[in-house]
């Protein structure tokens, strides 16, 4: 016989499930504006890096704090819980299946068959979406083509690139091979940007364009803290002081020439007979 459940409802933990609805919902919104900003409004541009990231790490951390609520205990205020007793969630008792305790290992084996693998209507949507807009831009129509939905105007016209007549119907295996000519395209492009940049590196120093060829002085003869008068003043004492070092040289070396000559005097006189 099929066990019978005991489900008493008023042993609901009412606050603990609105926190873990409220957290649900957090998640959800961000992931939302997460799409929403890597869609860009359906334009062909790239948001900012730092932006989705941001964005990325608070769902992370909202999902965090959702199985941090899962899993941690119950608030330790009751006084009359013993340490030694093993303390179960709260969520556990109105878990309708399993109803009984088990192991990661097993509890994986009992729900996995029971998740959903059916995607969402919405992520059905968008999946569609973004099929059809693809689809739009190949010469074979792509899922179009296959599925029948497809413009009956240019049944007649061969597919540009494909060699393939509209009024024959489109295969899959023609999709894949058009998927495979853009692919191809796509790794050809981006093998050409990437030589021509070694190219550029090859041929110009960078290093050599980029460095400074004049030097700033360590230490710099206006101060912005200073005052005009002030910088003046200080400008008239180093003149001065540089004429007063001149004036020294110029005296050193006249003094010089004195003795060079009396000495020259003196190796010139002969001595007395």
């Amino acid at each position: 016989p099929a066990p019978q459940l005991v489900f008493d409802p008023t042993s609901l933990p009412i606050s603990q499930l609105e926190s873990l609805k409220f957290k649900a919902n957090q998640i959800i919104e961000s992931i939302q504006t997460l799409q929403r900003t890597i869609e860009a409004g359906g334009q062909h541009v790239m948001p900012p890096w730092p932006d989705i990231l941001s964005k990325y790490n608070l769902i992370l951390s909202q999902t965090h704090s959702f199985y941090s609520s899962l899993t941690s205990s119950p608030s330790a205020s009751q006084p009359n819980a013993s340490s030694q007793t093993q303390v179960r969630s709260p969520y556990e008792k109105i878990a309708l299946h399993p109803s009984v305790g088990m192991t990661d290992a097993q509890f994986d084996n009992e729900i996995i068959p029971l998740l959903r693998n059916q995607q969402t209507t919405e992520v059905l949507q968008q999946e569609n979406a973004t099929v059809r807009r693809l689809a739009e831009c190949m010469a074979t129509r792509g899922a179009l083509a296959i599925s029948g939905v497809q413009n009956q105007s240019q049944s007649d016209h061969p597919a540009p690139g494909s060699g393939i007549a509209r009024s024959q119907r489109v295969t899959s295996e023609d999709v894949l091979r058009e998927c495979a000519e853009i692919r191809e395209a796509h790794d050809h492009r981006t093998e050409r940007a990437v030589r021509a940049v070694l190219m550029l590196r090859d041929k110009y120093d960078w290093k050599q364009r980029v460095a400074v060829e004049v030097e700033e002085p360590e230490e710099l003869q206006w101060d912005p803290r200073l005052s005009q008068p002030a910088m003046d003043a200080v400008i008239g004492v180093g003149v001065e002081h540089d004429a007063d070092i001149d004036a020294d040289d110029g005296q050193s070396s006249d003094e010089e020439e004195v003795v060079e000559g009396e000495l020259a005097g003196d190796d010139g006189e002969t001595p007395s007979p």
